[in-house]
């Protein structure tokens, strides 16, 4: 299942937070993944996916423009669409083609 695939023992947890916080973005998203896919704590997984994204994960920048664009009441107390403008258009720059097209989407939206 997802959830298994994503799991964390305590040592590897341990040891990906530490990488996180030295500035490996791809620690930090898999801590993302971790709480998205295993522990389903939307705090802490848009905690290190905001992490990634600031460390120059591009699919990190991604997904957290889509998160703070999300209207789903799961996500509502996160929704600020001039962030997800901010991170969509970092991605779009960074080179990912999808964000190119969210990006018109969501300026759309302040519209």
């Amino acid at each position: 299942s997802t959830s298994t695939i994503y799991n964390l023992t305590d040592e590897q947890k341990f040891e990906l937070e530490n990488k996180s916080k030295d500035g490996d973005s791809e620690a930090s998203f898999r801590l993302y993944q971790y709480y998205c896919f295993t522990i389903n704590n939307i705090d802490e997984q848009l905690r290190y996916l905001e992490i990634s994204a600031s460390q120059g994960n591009i699919i990190a920048q991604y997904n957290y423009g889509i998160y703070l664009s999300n209207t789903n009441p799961d996500f509502s107390k996160y929704y600020d669409l001039n962030k997800a403008i901010y991170w969509m258009g970092l991605a779009s720059k960074n080179g990912d083609i999808g964000a190119q097209n969210k990006l018109q989407e969501l300026k759309k939206l302040k519209n």
